[in-house]
């Protein structure tokens, strides 16, 4: 019996098969074509406008603009961006094709709002598959971490400074070109986030200086109290705490729990110096929290009026004539809460698809801790539940980010996983299409 000829792998997963058992090879190709540079500066330009939105200043939010101008951008090399889908992707669209279903049961109204709530979404699972297939690679993977970290300072700073700074006149609260503050802290939550999690959290800590990351923890921080958001700083202590949760050694896990106490208790006794948390703090205590009080059981009484469906792009009108708010001064009322958003606008038919495609980021996130990036994007998705316990994140263009980074930190960067195919055919089409 004639033995089969072997098959070689070179080094960089490039594969050598014999044809019709001569020494020729099929033409070398390698595994996966290299984003090109125009790629990758957009992806960086994206992540660093996150922090800098501008509301009232232009016709659309600055993400939104940046966001479309990256995606035009992906076009170059659509095989590579959006080669991969994660799991999560068709969940998520089940949940919007729910959301048209509520729209078309409930008599087709609002249309103008379905379909710009719609396009905002739909940009960010594009945005959410583009990150996820750029940040298959270690570097890229990295530099959108510090490009995050470096965006979030500068807001923090001109935060501090009073760089067009606005505050509030009746709470107080400071934010930059008049911010949301519980927005502006999700973001500035995630960056103090990274910056630890780039030293204490991953496998090998990226800042080659590593007590860069306090000094820029306790400006991000300072910053997020000035802003006055009590979710956000509940978001940051979970997302904190996580980093005990992990570690090869009990040296490590040690240090990883000191480390978290530790800027717990610095994050607490500044927001318990600060006038004007110490207020908010109270009318918490007191069960005062900015109106949510009467919002979440409005908002649970219109997921159980309509449980299966929902009430489609209605459902903000609704919760405002339910809340007896006067048209002329709030047509609609946000929901204040990512999961009494899903329940009330799509009903049981919407929320379960939603809650699978996020519990498998949440997974990958998890099971990622044993990968290079550690257990960082666990942090990340922690306090994005959490914030999203008192805000409503779902169209927010950081959101799909963490999401991504989660995915591709255990699909990518997680040893002894799947990688990309060395197929010649499949590697054949990929390099056509970019």
């Amino acid at each position: 019996m004639s033995r089969r000829a072997p098959r070689h792998t070179g080094p960089r997963g490039q594969v050598a098969v014999p044809q019709g058992g001569g020494a020729q090879a099929y033409p070398q190709y390698q595994a996966v074509a290299q984003p090109s540079a125009i790629v990758r500066w957009a992806l960086y330009a994206f992540v660093f406008s996150l922090p800098f939105d501008a509301p009232g200043r232009l016709p659309l939010e600055l993400t939104t603009i940046s966001g479309a101008a990256f995606l035009a951008v992906t076009m170059l090399q659509p095989g590579l961006c959006y080669g991969r889908r994660p799991g999560a992707v068709w969940w998520f669209l089940g949940y919007l094709y729910a959301y048209w279903l509520a729209y078309v049961l409930g008599g087709a109204r609002f249309t103008s709002d379905a379909v710009r709530a719609t396009l905002f979404y739909i940009q960010g699972l594009m945005i959410f598959v583009a990150c996820f297939n750029l940040m298959r690679y270690p570097d890229i993977a990295r530099k959108v971490l510090l490009t995050l970290v470096i965006g979030a300072a500068i807001l923090a700073l001109m935060t501090v400074l009073g760089i067009g700074k606005i505050v509030d006149s009746d709470t107080q609260r400071a934010t930059v070109f008049g911010q949301n503050a519980n927005r502006a802290a999700r973001v500035l939550c995630a960056g103090l986030l990274t910056a630890i999690g780039l030293v204490f959290g991953r496998a090998r800590a990226a800042l080659r200086n590593r007590w860069m990351a306090w000094p820029i923890a306790a400006l991000i921080g300072l910053a997020m109290i000035m802003g006055g958001s009590r979710g956000g700083l509940l978001a940051l202590a979970a997302g904190l705490w996580t980093f005990s949760l992990t570690g090869k050694t009990f040296g490590i896990r040690l240090r990883n729990t000191v480390v978290a106490l530790l800027t717990i208790a610095l994050a607490a006794w500044g927001a318990l110096q600060s006038p004007m948390m110490q207020r908010r703090i109270q009318l918490a205590a007191q069960g005062n929290f900015a109106g949510r009080q009467e919002i979440f059981p409005a908002a649970l009484q219109l997921f159980k009026n309509r449980p299966i469906a929902g009430w489609g792009p209605s459902n903000q009108f609704m919760l405002a004539v339910r809340l007896g708010l006067p048209p002329q001064l709030h047509l609609t009322r946000d929901t204040h809460n990512l999961f009494l958003e899903v329940l009330t606008s799509t009903g049981i038919a919407g929320t379960i698809p939603y809650l699978a495609g996020l519990g498998l980021c949440c997974l990958a996130a998890w099971r990622a801790r044993r990968g290079i990036e550690g257990i960082l994007p666990a942090a990340q998705i922690i306090a994005l539940l959490v914030g999203n316990l008192s805000g409503n994140y779902i169209m927010l263009k950081l959101q799909w980010v963490l999401l991504a980074y989660a995915m591709a930190s255990w699909v990518y960067l997680t040893p002894h996983q799947p990688r990309v195919t060395t197929s010649p055919r499949l590697l054949a089409r990929r390099q056509r299409w970019g």
